[in-house]
């Protein structure tokens, strides 16, 4: 029985080894620029929720003050 259970952990790790060795990693200038993408597309996100916060936040000032 503990034959079997070694057998089953060495067949474990070796499938796992050959899943690991399928993995395409990414070179390094392809990963540069989606990086640079998520970083412009997160600072333009977050432009326009400003721009859309400070009209809501005027329009409510405005409505208050009626």
């Amino acid at each position: 029985m503990a034959e079997e259970k070694k057998s089953k952990k060495s067949g474990l790790f070796e499938g796992l080894k050959g899943e690991f060795n399928k993995i395409v990693w990414a070179d390094p200038k392809n990963v540069s620029k989606q990086t640079t993408a998520v970083i412009a597309v997160s600072v333009v996100t977050a432009l326009i929720i400003v721009v859309l916060d400070a009209m809501i936040n005027n329009g409510v000032e405005i409505l208050v003050n009626l």
